[in-house]
């Protein structure tokens, strides 16, 4: 029985995916699985793996990594670890050359990103009949993976992520959501609408920004974009000094606000009264989850995995590119209280019953020992 998994991510960023291995390390340690973990120097994936403290390796690149093949073999070995689960496509060369010294070993690999080209060059074909089997993070992604990996369909498999409904939930203490708001400068009785995620194209806050220009200024609302605008919080500065030179200068200048990277998600999200997800294709959408389980009603892109995760009774999707059909719905959402609040229990009760961290582990627990 697997009791015992190694989390091996060679990545330099600071998304998603690197969250992803944070988050699941934590799950599967509470769930009496031994984490161990194989990453870069100097890299939040380390401090992922400090922070949990679990037994890692680390090395200063991909190419150091694969000299010391045979040194990870070893410590897989005396670890007696049979189940290495992969994050990054890159990871596919070091696990297929250690599928090739440790032929004993299982490979999961997670496709966090659901790219749209085929990949069955020989290269591919060679590194993916390595993996035992590729896990899907939305209904889209695992269609264009059936499609695009040269992996026989039943080893792709659909395993949405989830959120950790205690930490992420709604807020019922109005001193304390009072208190927040006012530190994040939401005047007192507007309609606070956020974007949660790193300021980059592709996420829409382009659109976002055009859509709340165009909103009636007699409307009283504050917006706020909750996520990292340089290099270094993940963000695209460049992107970023766009989008202030587009609200500088207009009516609603100082009604939207850009909060930067901020380490308490936890607490901004339920002392909000929507979010807005304008993404153009997102692989899954975690913020999503996320928000909903903090009790918020969405707006979103009628694109990539959102439809899955948001359905009429949470929300409301519209075209990502269509600034004013962006502009409608926030100012229908703004407008409407009541709608507000029963789509914000609705979203709540969604994640609840489909997307709790518990249902994910209890799943990916199951595969790891499927493939025994």
């Amino acid at each position: 029985m697997v009791n015992k998994v190694v989390q091996l991510c060679l990545s330099d960023g600071n998304g998603g995916m690197e969250f992803y291995v944070d988050r699941i390390t934590e799950d599967l340690k509470e769930a009496q699985i031994e984490v161990m973990g194989i990453c870069l120097e100097s890299t939040r994936v380390q401090s992922y793996m400090q922070r949990n403290q679990v037994p890692y390796l680390a090395f200063k690149d991909i190419t150091q990594a694969l000299k010391h093949v045979m040194r990870i073999r070893r410590w897989l070995i005396e670890e007696n670890v049979h189940v290495v689960h992969c994050h990054k496509s890159s990871d596919l060369r070091l696990t297929s050359l250690l599928k090739l010294v440790m032929p004993s070993i299982k490979v999961f690999y997670t496709d966090h990103m659901g790219g749209q080209r085929a990949k069955k060059s020989p290269y591919h074909r060679f590194a993916y009949g390595k993996v035992d089997r590729v896990l899907s993070i939305s209904k889209a992604t695992h269609q264009r993976n059936v499609s695009n990996l040269p992996v026989p369909r039943d080893h792709v498999i659909c395993l949405p992520h989830g959120v950790n409904i205690n930490i992420y939930r709604p807020c019922y203490d109005d001193e304390t959501v009072r208190t927040k708001r006012s530190e994040l400068g939401i005047p007192e009785g507007a309609v606070a609408i956020g974007l949660p995620g790193r300021v980059t194209p592709g996420k829409g806050q382009d659109v976002w920004v055009k859509a709340l220009l165009e909103l009636d200024p007699d409307l009283d609302f504050y917006a706020l974009s909750i996520g990292g605008t340089d290099y270094a919080s993940g963000g695209t500065e460049r992107f970023y000094t766009e989008l202030q030179a587009l609200i500088t200068g207009t009516p609603l200048a100082d009604r939207i606000t850009f909060l930067g990277h901020r380490d308490d998600l936890t607490e901004i999200l339920p002392v909000l009264d929507m979010v807005c997800i304008p993404s153009e294709n997102e692989a899954f959408g975690l913020t999503i989850i996320e928000s909903m389980a903090c009790g918020m009603p969405i707006i979103g892109s009628n694109t990539g995995s959102l439809p899955e995760l948001v359905d009429s009774a949470s929300g409301v999707l519209v075209g990502p590119h269509d600034v004013s059909a962006w502009a409608t719905a926030m100012g229908a959402m703004v407008r409407d209280d009541a709608g507000r609040e029963e789509m914000g229990r609705a979203a709540r009760a969604r994640v609840e019953q489909h997307f709790s961290n518990k249902q994910h582990v209890k799943r990916l627990i199951e595969l790891y020992r499927g493939a025994e």
